[in-house]
């Protein structure tokens, strides 16, 4: 690791700077005045020094920063204490150090207005500590400690999760355990971290199954995820049945949400659900009860259906089973083309609802899949045959013409 070393007139020139920061602040040169008799040919009593620097710089005065000014000057303000105390970097940034209460303290309760470019906004505080969480050797347990913050920070001032999304989320789990994180830690800020995406995006979900197929499950988890993942607008979900989730699921086959999502992900019909989900559930249930349905006719090798070939429970009404083939297309479910005219539907593709666990629905799908794998090959054998044929065909419409 490179060494810096720090020359005393720099340091000195950097107490005169920051002195002066604070009496811009004050609107007066009183405290850059009473910093002279420490600052002679050399520092004297620098960690006197370091009280009065630490003192007058409370929440009201670094807030009154502008927001471009914060975050330089609260910079220059831990060099200061970190070379004035003779501390390492991990000493200066300790979850109770001075310089990480103070950073908490000033960290704004609400985003200030679209118009207000003056205020310390949450960002530049949150942009602050990942700057002293880089700095943290992987290692070190304080990076916790400021994960844990910057969740808090997002949480409590309503921050864009998107800001944090990647960044974050693709890294989470290696940084806590390259940190030493207890397994309770990992799985404590892991789930924090997903519940603040208050979109249930795509990424998250993804995420959460990079994360299951890792970690096993308590029911608690368990519940978050079924919450989550209903919530989203993603109408397949069944990707997330791994061999942890199922064994989660097999173990509190009993529990209510876990009936509900083993019904859901297997292509049934739901007819309520308990809360916090939505009834917009039971809609997407049918979308997938819809797949399942034709996935279940594919070995008739049937690909056009008329309306009255589809159960009864999904078509109560001509449009009603429209908007559902629709919104079926839409989520990428299925794929097809709608004639209104006959009233027919022509299956291009349709998902297969594959989860692990279900060892018969798998052996099926196996089936399936080398069924269409022989038909392909049928399908092939004459091929060269074929094309010779058509070429033959081709030449002699040319000659006859």
């Amino acid at each position: 690791m490179a060494s810096v070393i720090v020359v005393e007139n720099d340091l000195k020139d950097s107490v005169t700077e920051y002195s002066l920061i604070i009496d811009s602040v004050r609107q007066n040169t009183e405290f850059s005045s009473s910093l002279n008799e420490f600052l002679g040919d050399e520092i004297t009593d620098k960690k006197k020094l370091a009280t009065i620097i630490l003192k007058a710089s409370s929440k009201e005065v670094l807030t009154s920063l502008s927001n471009k000014e914060f975050e330089p000057a609260f910079y220059l303000l831990a060099y200061l204490i970190k070379e004035l105390e003779g501390l390492t970097i991990e000493q200066t940034l300790l979850r109770d150090s001075q310089i990480v209460s103070l950073l908490k303290e000033c960290t704004p309760t609400q985003q200030p207005s679209l118009r207000d470019r003056k205020s310390l906004k949450p960002t530049t505080v949150l942009s602050t500590f990942n700057t002293f969480f880089n700095l943290l050797p992987p290692t070190s347990a304080s990076r916790i400690d400021i994960l844990q913050t910057i969740l808090s920070i997002v949480s409590e001032t309503q921050t864009s999760f998107e800001l944090i999304q990647s960044s974050i989320g693709d890294n989470l789990v290696s940084w806590l355990k390259a940190a030493n994180a207890s397994d309770e830690q990992v799985r404590s800020l892991f789930w924090s971290f997903i519940s603040l995406d208050k979109s249930f995006s795509q990424k998250a979900l993804d995420l959460i199954k990079a994360f299951t197929s890792e970690f096993t499950l308590s029911l608690e988890e368990v519940h978050q995820l079924i919450i989550f993942a209903l919530s989203s607008s993603i109408v397949d979900v069944s990707f997330l049945v791994n061999n942890n989730l199922a064994s989660a699921l097999a173990q509190n086959s009993s529990d209510e949400l876990v009936k509900v999502f083993v019904a859901y992900t297997h292509g049934n019909i739901l007819t309520s659900v308990p809360s916090p989900l939505t009834e917009e559930v039971i809609y997407k249930s049918k979308i997938l009860s819809l797949a399942r349905f034709f996935v279940e006719n594919e070995k008739s090798h049937k690909n056009t259906f008329k309306y009255n070939d589809i159960p009864s429970e999904l078509v109560s009404s001509t449009a009603a089973f429209e908007r559902l083939l629709i919104d079926s297309i839409k989520a990428g479910v299925i794929e097809g083309k709608l004639n209104q005219v006959d009233e027919s539907f022509c299956l291009i593709r349709v998902n297969r609802l594959i989860l692990a666990g279900d060892e018969q629905k798998l052996a099926q799908d196996w089936e399936v899949v080398k069924a269409t794998l022989l038909d392909w090959k049928h399908s092939l054998e004459n091929i060269n045959e074929i094309v010779v044929n058509a070429k033959d065909n081709i030449v002699n419409n040319n000659n006859a013409n």
